[in-house]
């Protein structure tokens, strides 16, 4: 249990990148809760250009009528979390699950380069992969961008998804988060 606290506490100090002016922050903080679904490129240090993420925009509003959406990019990569839906994370390659210990060292080795090195071996199977790779039970990832859709209506379809990869010309991870 200390553990789970530990890593609720670590995600929510070193990764919530939304700033006081932000106005899905705002709403957060004016709420009991809140969920988020968050949009982030596969590959961490993708930025898609400022022509793909007008027209991503016009997109998910036409796809979120009712929603607040926001696009954020940040200068350095950060860890995209779920919040309170964070539960486990699994090894990329052998599916053992990752002592929250160990996982907590390799992202303290990462946030001390600005998560500029993602790598690790992993102490199941011994085996180097990427920080990135791992599989975290909810969704998690690491990006410099990040497109944020407070309380959505419906989850993203499987179409507007393939959709949405075309205009930013980029894989995208989709991240519910509970605040």
């Amino acid at each position: 249990m200390k553990s789970i606290c530990l890593v609720i506490i670590y995600i929510l100090l070193t990764s919530f990148s939304f700033n006081s002016n932000n106005r899905i922050n705002t709403v957060i903080n004016s709420k009991m809760s809140s969920t988020i679904l968050k949009l982030i490129p596969t590959d961490p240090d993708f930025v898609p250009n400022e022509q793909n993420q007008i027209k991503a925009k016009a997109f998910l509003k036409n796809v979120f009528k009712h929603s607040d959406i926001e696009f954020n990019t940040t200068e350095n990569v950060e860890f995209v979390d779920p919040g309170a839906n964070f539960e486990t994370v699994n090894c990329n390659l052998c599916g053992h699950t990752i002592d929250i210990q160990a996982w907590q060292n390799a992202m303290d080795k990462a946030y001390n380069t600005k998560f500029k090195v993602l790598t690790f071996i992993t102490p199941c199977c011994q085996k180097t992969t990427s920080l990135n790779d791992l599989k975290y039970h909810w969704a998690a990832g690491f990006a410099k961008f990040e497109i944020s859709i407070l309380d959505p209506s419906s989850e993203i379809k499987t179409d507007d998804l393939t959709e949405l990869n075309k205009i930013l010309t980029t894989k995208i991870n989709v991240i519910w988060a509970h605040y």
